[in-house]
């Protein structure tokens, strides 16, 4: 058989390979977004010529119709990765008007590998016919045996994608012909037969399938949360995907009969529904975590394919409880706290909890208390000061077990954002938790409002775009993408994407209340109102909404609503927790300053989360000079 031949290209420290989709430097790998790497490869392959805007634009969104600004948001990504002197430039050159060059010396080295065996086609999916039992005998054993074969099912499958999708930049080549994947969708898995807590724990193997993956910042997989509607398995997996804007799409039935387990997987390329693999695993269920290794040399004759290495092998199929009963408590809180509600978020703690007492070294669980904990505080369900500080510990915990987890670093630059207004510190957990999970959407978001609220736009902007890359469908990635839009000036871009968002999903409010920011500050009162009105509707009164509502009101001239507002948030604050910051919002819009300032210093004092954007707020324009403000925001020192 030939040989395959792969181009690599020398610059400085950097090695590129395309075909891997690969940018190493010093021998480590370096984390870039999909546009960024595609207009690498673009300027190298013609360094020293200069390649046309309208050619960029052409080449990374050929079918979409996109502002040039996205150009050079992308450009500058890139060019923070290369380490470039916009001064100086040692790599980009920026052509005034036309373009950019690649300037750096490049050296060409082409080398030979020996080709890999092609994938086989797996046999058929076989259905095995489960065991007669009565609905009320059944239910509970069914529940308990699903979450039994869960940890079975992680393991199999995850060694499987690891080697089905030619994981991008992975450090062995994908065999000839075969399809190379650079973005995936894991849809919930189905069950056959007894359908009772089918769709909590589908979702849960999907959820522990994208966390592994996602670690190894090789392949773009979205998020759970981008993946839950398709619970009910009524969209199929092409729909899905082209819903999702990925490559393929990997979907699953799991079914258990008695001491037998069986998984069937497929992969479906997206572009034309093509099935690239299918396959089914039929296993006796003795000890899961014994079974690791088995299944593992299974999948790997299975596929044909050439293990990724062993450090890779570990690093994703890793599983760092051996307590099955802790495991499911810990899947069981991912599910919950997916949901997002304040009755899922306050369920998914307590299991995350459970999982904890039952393994106290089980870092994934210390991780789940520590976003349960931060949620809690963010929506205003308990005060900062109850929420945060066991946020920040069992963050710091989960770390001192695994410094690898991209989700306790992301949450504890969280709590550094919005409970310590410590700016620099959250940008340093959002990069470290990007350097274990380059395409983690959340922590590109969080790392974006970050940087706003430090007044560093564009690269706030460069953050928000990678965010919508890497999950264009996340609901709380746009609103989050809105919010910066908005503080950039650019509205119509932010009512754009805001708009997308609530076509997506009409009830999800935090789209609503952006919109509301966004029309308030184009002077649209009315706009505001209405949109201001849908999220404290569709949020069963959220305290914070109606701090904005109040502030809109009094905008437009009726002091009488605004004031019935204020009312209410204050009578509602002997009983409950209700954010200061809210009440100074409205004192802020009636021209009240006294007022307002007093309720900004008692949200000084608990710590309000929306302090952390006191100086960039909008809605607090009017008390920039006074001198009172320039004192707190130097007392808030973000």
């Amino acid at each position: 058989m030939p040989s395959c031949i792969k181009h690599l290209y020398r610059f400085g420290p950097f090695e590129l390979d395309p075909a891997e989709r690969l940018l190493s430097s010093d021998g480590r790998a370096v984390p870039l977004s999909p546009k960024a790497f595609d207009m690498l490869v673009v300027l190298v392959e013609r360094g020293g010529h200069l390649c046309k805007r309208e050619e960029l634009m052409s080449v990374l969104w050929p079918d979409s119709f996109v502002e040039e600004g996205n150009l050079s948001v992308t450009v500058s990504s890139l060019r923070k990765v290369l380490h470039d002197d916009c001064g100086q430039p040692s790599y980009i050159e920026t052509v005034s008007k036309r373009g950019y060059r690649f300037v750096a010396s490049v050296s060409h080295v082409v080398e030979r590998n020996d080709p890999e065996p092609a994938i086989e086609t797996a046999p058929q999916e076989q259905v095995i016919a489960g065991q007669k039992e009565s609905e009320t005998a059944r239910a509970p054993k069914a529940l308990s045996r699903r979450f039994a074969t869960l940890a079975v099912v992680v393991v199999i499958a995850t060694l499987f994608l690891a080697r089905i999708v030619g994981v991008r930049g992975g450090s062995a080549a994908a065999p000839a012909g075969s399809p190379i994947v650079h973005s995936l969708a894991v849809l919930p898995f189905q069950t056959v037969g007894d359908k009772n807590g089918g769709e909590y724990v589908g979702i849960a193997m999907a959820d522990a399938l994208i966390t592994k993956l996602g670690n190894t910042g090789r392949i773009v997989t979205r998020p759970t949360s981008a993946i839950q509607k398709y619970a009910d398995g009524t969209q199929d997996a092409r729909a899905a995907g082209l819903e999702q804007g990925v490559d393929a799409v990997l979907d699953g039935r799991i079914q258990r009969d008695g001491d037998r387990v069986r998984l069937t997987v497929q992969l479906t390329r997206v572009r034309d529904g093509v099935q690239l693999w299918a396959d089914s695993f039929d296993e006796n269920f003795t000890d899961v975590f014994a079974l690791e290794d088995e299944f593992s040399d299974r999948v790997t004759r299975s596929i044909c394919l050439r293990l990724t290495g062993e450090e890779e092998k570990r690093k994703l199929a890793k599983l760092s409880t051996k307590n099955n009963d802790a495991y499911q408590a810990y899947v069981r809180g991912r599910y919950f706290w997916n949901r997002r509600t304040e009755k899922a978020l306050t369920t998914g703690l307590r299991y995350f909890q459970q999982a904890v007492k039952l393994d106290p070294q089980f870092a994934e669980a210390h991780a789940g208390v520590a976003d349960s904990y931060g949620l809690l505080g963010l929506y205003g369900i308990l005060p900062p000061t109850q929420a945060f500080p066991p946020a920040e510990a069992a963050a710091k915990r989960a770390l001192s077990m695994d410094d690898s987890l991209a989700e306790a670093h992301a949450t504890l630059g969280f709590v550094y954002f919005y409970y310590d207004w410590n700016g620099l510190a959250a940008e340093r957990e959002f990069r470290r938790a990007l350097e274990s999970n380059p395409n983690y959407a959340m922590a590109h978001s969080w790392n974006g409002q970050d940087l706003a609220a430090m007044g560093r736009i564009s690269e706030a902007l460069a953050e928000t775009q990678l965010a919508q890359q890497d999950d264009p469908l996340s609901l709380i990635v746009s609103s989050n993408a809105g919010l910066i839009l908005c503080l950039a000036g650019s509205f119509e871009q932010a009512i754009e994407t805001l708009n997308k968002a609530v076509e997506i999903d009409p009830n999800f409010p935090r789209a609503h209340f952006r919109l509301g920011n966004v029309y308030e500050q184009q002077g649209m009162p009315e706009k505001a109102i209405s949109e201001f009105t849908e999220a404290v509707r569709l949020s069963g009164g959220d305290s914070s909404y109606e701090g904005s509502l109040g502030h809109a009101y009094a905008l437009a001239g009726n002091v009488e609503q605004a004031r019935r507002i204020l009312g209410l948030l204050k009578q509602r604050s002997g009983r409950q927790y209700v954010p200061a910051y809210a009440v100074a919002l409205i004192y802020a819009g009636l021209g009240d300053r006294d007022a307002a300032f007093e309720w900004l210093e008692k949200a000084y004092k608990d710590r309000s989360a929306s302090m952390a954007l006191l100086k960039v707020d909008p809605a607090l324009n009017n008390l920039h000079s006074d001198p009172r403000f320039m004192e707190l925001a130097r007392r808030v020192n973000f």
